[in-house]
Parts: C-alpha cells; sequence; structure tokens
C-alpha cells in the first residue's frame, strides 16, 4: 500500500510517497517526492491519484498491454456467429459470480439453465431467479450500447435489474444512511448527489486521459464506496466496470465468487485506510490472472 514517509536530510525533514511491492525474493520501492511539507487533503488526492497511475504504468500496464493484444487478435480471427456466443457464455457466468457474490442461491447450472432453455429450477428463491434474467438482459443491453456513463444510464440500469424483485429502490438514490454487511466501513451518510456528480464528472474528464483498466478499476472503487443505492451498489459498479473494459477492446473481468473474501478485503482496507492502491493492486493482479489465458 502506498504510505508517506518522512526522512531527515542535514537537519531537514523532506517527505515521500511510498509503494512497496515484491518481485521474486526482494522487497522494492516506488517513491515520489513531496517536498519539505505535506499538502493539505484536496491537492493530496490528486497528488496520490498520480502515483497511483504512475505505479499501475509500472507494474502491471505492460502484461495488461500483452495479454489484451492478443485478446484482441484471437476475437477478431474468430466468425461473428462465435463472438456472439463467447459473449454470451461470459455474460452467463458473470451473472452467476455478481449475483452469487451477493447473496443468490443459483449455482452456474441454475442460471444457465434459466438463461438458455428457459428452465427455472425446483426449490429456488423466486428473486434469484428473477435477478438472474434481468441482470444478463442488462448485461446483453451493457454489451451492444454506445450510451455514455451518465446519471441516466445508472438509474435506468439499476431499475432494470431490480425493478420487479426490489421496487422500492429500484433506480431510486438513497436519501438514507446505510450499512455494508460484514464491514467496518460506513458509506456516506449524505449528500450522495454531489458524490456522485463528481464521480461523473471526473470520469468525463478522464475517460480519454487514463488507461481504461485503471479506468475501470477507480469507477469501480469509487462507485461502490459512495453506494448510492439502497441495494445492488456491487452489481452496479461491477457492470459499470466491464461496460469500460469492453467498449475500449480489453477483456471484461468476471470476478469470481470464490474469490469474494480477498475482494472484500480489498475494498475494506482501501476505504479504512483511504488508499487506493490498496484495490488497485488488487484488481490488477486478478485480473491479470483472470485472463492470463491470453498471455
Amino acid at each position: 500500500m502506498a504510505k508517506i514517509i518522512s526522512r531527515m536530510v542535514n537537519g531537514k525533514q523532506y517527505h515521500y510517497l511510498s509503494y512497496s511491492y515484491r518481485e521474486g525474493a526482494k522487497v522494492l520501492h516506488i517513491e515520489k517526492y513531496l517536498g519539505n511539507r505535506i499538502a493539505e487533503y484536496e491537492e493530496l488526492a490528486i497528488i496520490q491519484e498520480d502515483f497511483s497511475y504512475e505505479i499501475f504504468k509500472k507494474l502491471w500496464m505492460p502484461t495488461i498491454e500483452e495479454m489484451t493484444k492478443k485478446y484482441c487478435e484471437r476475437f477478431d480471427s474468430i466468425p461473428k456467429p462465435m463472438q456472439v456466443k463467447n459473449l454470451r457464455i461470459f455474460g452467463i457466468r458473470f451473472t452467476h459470480n455478481t449475483n452469487r457474490i451477493e447473496g443468490s442461491t443459483l449455482t452456474l447450472r441454475d442460471v444457465g439453465l434459466i438463461i438458455e432453455d428457459n428452465i427455472t429450477p425446483s426449490n429456488k428463491p423466486a428473486n434469484d431467479i428473477i435477478e438472474a434474467k434481468s441482470h444478463m438482459s442488462t448485461y446483453e443491453e451493457m454489451i451492444i450500447s454506445n450510451r455514455e456513463i451518465d446519471w441516466e444510464l445508472i438509474l435506468d440500469w439499476h431499475e432494470k435489474i431490480f425493478e420487479l424483485t426490489k421496487p422500492e429502490i429500484a433506480g431510486i438514490i438513497r436519501q438514507y444512511p446505510i450499512q455494508i454487511s460484514r464491514s467496518k466501513y460506513v458509506p456516506p451518510m449524505g449528500g450522495i448527489e454531489v458524490l456522485l456528480d463528481d464521480l461523473l464528472e471526473w470520469y468525463k474528464e478522464n475517460k480519454e486521459k487514463l488507461h481504461p483498466v485503471f479506468l475501470a478499476c477507480m469507477m469501480h472503487f469509487r462507485f461502490v464506496s459512495i453506494h448510492p443505492f439502497g441495494d445492488g451498489n456491487g452489481r452496479m459498479c461491477r457492470i459499470l466496470m466491464n461496460y469500460i473494459l469492453f467498449k475500449n477492446k480489453y477483456p471484461m473481468f468476471d470476478i469470481e465468487y470464490k474469490i469474494r473474501q480477498s475482494y472484500y478485503n480489498a475494498l475494506e482496507n482501501a476505504n479504512l485506510k483511504e488508499d487506493d492502491m490498496a484495490f488497485i493492486g488488487w484488481f490488477c493482479k486478478r485480473y491479470i490472472k483472470a485472463n492470463e489465458k491470453y498471455l
């Protein structure tokens, strides 16, 4: 994780941002000089984001670019019907895992039967089945969409996923405090519209400047940290993440249910320690591992 360290030189104190990482048996460091004073909160936040991006470019971007080149070559080389089929298979797996992380009882086979054969599994909650269909439908819309990420899209997709199971919150920004189960992190109590406005403005300003994988990662983390809805924030941040990746021709990221605990831990650490790198590092390593077949 990135942290501020201080060193004494000729009786004067100088400050640095420092990030430690392991390469084989060695522990290496990336540092950024801050000067003889620590900037105020807003200025420091900008410096820290720039530092995080420098780390991303040094440690993970070369591998991601190599991986993506091979992904695009493979994707473009297969017939269009097979492209559609592969995207549908990914969508079924993604729908299964993203809902399973949030408590769905459906197996991958259940989701496949629901989506592909319209067969309803017995002894499964009706809401789980409905939300699987709704999420897959939204994913398929995402694949063909060219809409901008803005208020209208976010409210629309949230409503599409939850209008039949949670109509009281579907597409509605919360106006009340909320807690996250099994987490010490407490999302903002109020000012949700302002925070989401700021995030969307940040996205608009940076979507042509930042690497798409870094952009997707930060959108994921910052959106779920705001927690703008009464429920469904995890599913929304993951579909927005994959929208950014897919539209920029990068492999999508299916965060599997089996790694959910390390996923929760990375989000928790990043929020409680106010250190984006706690999530960025987890995200990049897991993203590369999830798509290592292209390396």
